[in-house]
């Protein structure tokens, strides 16, 4: 007996004020264009390094051609990535994504000491477009003012496929 892989579970989302928000707390931000993807993430979530791993250098390369806005938004859910997360937003904008990239390989990384900070600016926002954990992909197009919102990891390909349906 074959198994089929269910197809990814999308829910409309048509809260462009709200997207808009997110885009500009977002701690990462690349490229520019109508069609964004929001990744939500946790310094310690597991699929989020599997999801970053998997999809980085596509969607970098897609956001660098002005294909896409890349971003990714701090949602914290672990404890104990909350110093990670501090760290992530003391650092330059163009060092962040190689911080990530060093977190979700393993390798251990300074944190220095970081004021306090509001690490549930993004979160407060993400919750009024259904965010509710991590990792969660908001794919939106701006100037259709709608997108989707999903929960959970995606292939590579499943991420390309609702990127160019937008």
């Amino acid at each position: 007996m074959l198994f089929r892989r269910p197809r990814p579970r999308l829910t409309p989302v048509t809260r462009g004020d709200a997207v808009r928000r997110i885009l500009e707390l977002a701690s990462v931000k690349v490229g520019s264009g109508e069609r964004a993807l929001v990744v939500f993430f946790d310094l310690r979530c597991p699929f989020c390094a599997k999801l970053f791993r998997e999809t980085e250098e596509v969607l970098l390369e897609m956001a660098q051609r002005g294909l896409i806005i890349y971003a990714m938004c701090d949602y914290v859910v672990h404890r104990e990535a909350e110093h990670l997360h501090r760290a992530l937003r003391c650092i330059s904008e163009g060092e962040r994504l190689g911080f990530i990239r060093e977190v979700f390989s393993g390798k251990r990384v300074e944190t220095g000491s970081c004021p306090e900070g509001n690490l549930r600016e993004c979160e407060k926002v993400a919750e009024e477009v259904g965010v509710y954990g991590t990792p969660t992909l908001l794919f939106y197009h701006l100037g259709k003012d709608r997108g989707y919102v999903h929960f959970g990891y995606m292939s590579p390909s499943e991420v390309m496929e609702t990127l160019s349906s937008l």
